[in-house]
């Protein structure tokens, strides 16, 4: 433990009045770690603090100016667990059976209680991923803290930059390679032999300049015997020319492959992962690691790789061949290696940190357009492109000026490292030429010129590792950014052995459900209904409710976090996920249509539906009319996001997809809240219609468009306040619902009148 490090600074923020409390209690040097916290349950602020001694929890209040508190003892089998809210954090203390305690804080006191969690924990000799796994925040939930080595992650990386291995993470993109293990076999082995060869021209230079040129031979030259090494030459350089063009093909179609397997992996492993992952993933980002990233191993592989190993066969071989010629002149040429190696790792390290920094802001960038092309048509309704042409050039500055410290950086490193090998080259020239002349070591002028041709050849491949650097880091983030996403366990899924929907019904059962989006706040507290197969129920309430949660916990986009939903007397946990959901229908309060006809739209969720169904299921919705008034009727391109539709054209044609999928269960989340009156009548009409055999739950933006429904259930800060039917809620005095309902009515009148 800590107990013997100095408390000076520990106590430096601690109150008089609470220091004086806890001397009252326990010697001070007994005290491990204090925090601060300052939210009640309720998210009210006060006073209070946290105090960890051994086997003991404190937790104290400010009140009327006195410190009040009490000690928690801490069972052995217990554990810590810190939760990051919106703004906001939670530290609970729970055993095998019941939560000991529960605290809250702002984030301005977020340091210090996760260092008395630390604390904690090592007290519990439970390790910090143990207790998130159980209990603590999802894994999509970005960490601020490295598990590893304790840094703190910054804004701009998901990683800890510090604690990146480049090897492990290449090594796990090999998994890629393997099957394609055969081409990659031929063009590495092809790159291999293709770097020895061309070791032969240096080497051949020293027999052309002193047997064809006499120069060992006191200018009596061979002309055949240079003639025959031309020849020789010329014939290396022809086969180098063609394997080179074939290994170059092998590895590009390599690199392309791969390339494909990661684009589909990661879009497979990006659609069964839960909504909670896209709620705090900027969609800029996940778009970046489907492109960009995957470019950028295609060309790792395809070019980076390849010329890496090419280096290290390169140096090893030129190396033995330096030492043939000449050893002592080959020790000389290795004097600036070590130089070049502590420049590389300097360098290496700051561009590290700069290269996560750029993709971080190019994922900014990239979400500022995401955000902004889609909803063009609100940027220019409230004349708003200059705001956001600046929001992108701000963006987009950032990457310049990182892209800027980054090249700054770059071309320091190239001169520093050419200086260092020009360093060796002067050496050899010295010496090389003084034992020329003095005919020391058995050195001639062939000798030294192909020694020279063979020492820019041992640094050149130094100089492409060193500059690899760059490239190293750009394909290690990018396989980092893309293995983030595929090691995210989904939220939700299927378990093993689940159950079929065979005779589905949907009968549903709610049992004290509750949910929280960010572990802290409670949207939903035990509510607890039944809803018959074939009933149709309404919810109401003001916003905020909980009403569109409840139905995302029936669809299953997300799973309770206490208590339990039934369909049919099964948990939903216990059903095979996606034969559930294609029991439900769902028609969601922002319509959303694809690229595409106005057929596909509706067929989406059937596809093998027929043109007849189509047009049946476009007529329940009240859709066929204007459809058919489209010049390519229902062959007609809706547009991105379908763009060219109004908003009750496209609401409609969300209901008459929801309608084709003929679910057992129909979702109508605000379905009517973009159609006119006229047009809501004829839908309401039509859902009346196909409610028959179907459990249907409707939220409607006006009440009285639930009067059809058998039963209303009125939702209110999470929890359900009342439930009956529509006559019954419009009279209860002092009741929500109608209260609701009479502010809508003078809200109708006020428009009326104002008309």
């Amino acid at each position: 433990m800590d107990s013997h490090e100095p408390k000076v600074d520990r106590f430096a923020r601690v109150p008089d009045a609470l220091r004086q409390r806890l001397i009252g209690d326990v010697p001070l040097e007994q005290v491990i770690a204090v925090a601060p916290f300052d939210l009640s349950e309720e998210g009210h602020y006060i006073s209070g603090y946290l105090a960890l001694r051994e086997g003991q929890l404190g937790s104290f209040l400010k009140s009327d100016g006195h410190w009040e508190g009490h000690w928690i003892p801490i069972p052995e089998k217990s554990e810590a667990i810190m939760f990051e809210g919106l703004g906001m954090g939670t530290l609970r203390l729970i055993d095998e059976t019941s939560m000991l305690g529960e605290w809250r804080f702002t984030r301005r006191h977020e340091k210090e209680v996760a260092e008395l969690h630390r604390q904690l924990e090592k007290q519990l000799k439970v390790a910090e991923a143990e207790a998130f796994d159980r209990k603590g925040p999802k894994p999509d939930e970005k960490k601020t803290k490295c598990d590893k080595c304790g840094k703190a992650i910054p804004d701009w990386s998901e990683v800890c930059p510090s604690c990146l291995s480049r090897r492990k993470v290449l090594s796990r993109l090999m998994d890629f390679v393997k099957p394609y293990k055969y081409r990659a076999m031929v063009g590495f082995g092809l790159s291999i032999f293709l770097t020895l060869l061309g070791l032969l021209p240096p080497f051949l230079t020293k027999f052309m300049v002193n047997d064809g040129l006499g120069a060992a031979r006191g200018g009596h030259g061979d002309y055949r015997l240079l003639l025959k090494l031309v020849g020789l030459w010329a014939g290396v350089m022809v086969l180098s020319a063609v394997l080179g063009g074939v290994r170059q093909r092998l590895m590009a179609a390599l690199g392309s492959r791969m390339a494909r397997d990661i684009r589909d992996t990661t879009y497979t492993h990006l659609h069964k992962l839960s909504l909670s992952f896209y709620a705090k993933k900027p969609t800029g980002s996940l778009i970046t690691r489907i492109t960009s990233d995957s470019d950028r191993i295609w060309d790792f592989i395809a070019w980076t790789l390849l010329e890496a190993v090419n280096s290290f066969v390169l140096i090893g071989g030129v190396a033995g061949f330096l030492f043939l010629l000449n050893w002592r002149l080959a020790l000389i040429v290795l004097i600036p290696v070590p130089l070049m190696l502590a420049v590389t790792i300097f360098f290496h390290n700051r561009m590290h940190f700069y290269f996560h920094r750029i993709f971080h802001r190019w994922s900014q960038m990239t979400s500022v357009v995401s955000d902004a092309i889609p909803g063009v048509r609100v940027i220019k309704a409230f004349a708003q492109e200059r705001r956001e042409v600046d929001r992108f050039s701000s963006k987009n500055d950032h990457v310049y000026r990182g892209e800027m410290d980054m090249i700054t950086l770059w071309t320091l490193f190239g001169p520093v490292l050419d200086l260092s090998t020009q360093v060796g080259a002067i050496v050899v020239w010295i010496l090389g030429g003084y034992w020329v002349i003095d005919g020391r070591y058995a050195m001639d002028v062939g000798t030294l010129i192909a020694f020279t041709g063979l020492m820019w050849r041992f640094y050149d491949p130094i100089h492409n590792i060193a500059h690899m650097d760059r490239q190293f880091n750009r394909a290690a983030t990018s396989v980092q950014r893309i293995f983030d996403v595929l090691d995210t366990p989904p939220a939700v899924f299927s378990k093993a052995g689940a159950v079929k929907t065979d005779g589905f019904r949907g009968d549903i059962e709610l049992r004290n459900a509750t949910f929280s989006y960010d572990g802290v706040r409670r949207v939903l507290r035990n509510v607890s209904v039944k809803i018959n197969a074939g009933e149709m129920i309404g919810l109401a309430g003001p916003s905020g409710g909980g009403k569109t949660t409840l139905i995302n916990l029936i669809c299953r986009f997300y799973d309770v976090l206490e208590g339990q939903i039934l369909i049919d007397g099964i948990d939903v946990r216990d059903y095979d996920m996606h034969d559930l959901r294609r029991q439900i229908g769902v028609v969601l309060q922002e319509p959303f249509l694809f690229y595409g006809t106005v057929a596909d739209n509706i067929a989406y969720g059937n596809p093998d539906a027929t043109r007849e169904d189509v047009i049946r299921a476009a007529r329940a919705a009240n859709a066929h009319d204007f459809v058919v008034g489209f010049p390519d009727g229902y062959d007609s391109m809706v547009g991105e996001r379908g763009q060219t539709l109004s908003g009750g054209e496209r609401q409609r044609i969300s209901i008459a997809r929801a309608i084709l999928h003929n679910p057992k269960i129909l979702v109508l989340d605000e379905a009517t809240s973009s159609v006119d009156t006229e047009s809501e009548k004829l839908i309401q009409d039509a859902i009346m219609r196909l409610v028959n055999n179907r459990t249907t739950i409707a939220i409607a933006h006006r009440l009285s468009t639930l009067q059809r429904a058998d039963r209303l259930i009125v939702l209110d800060k999470g929890e359900m306040v009342e439930q009956g039917s529509h006559a019954e809620l419009a009279k209860k005095e002092g009741g929500i619902y109608a209260k609701l309902l009479g502010m809508q009515m003078e809200m109708q009148s006020f428009i009326a009148v104002g008309g």
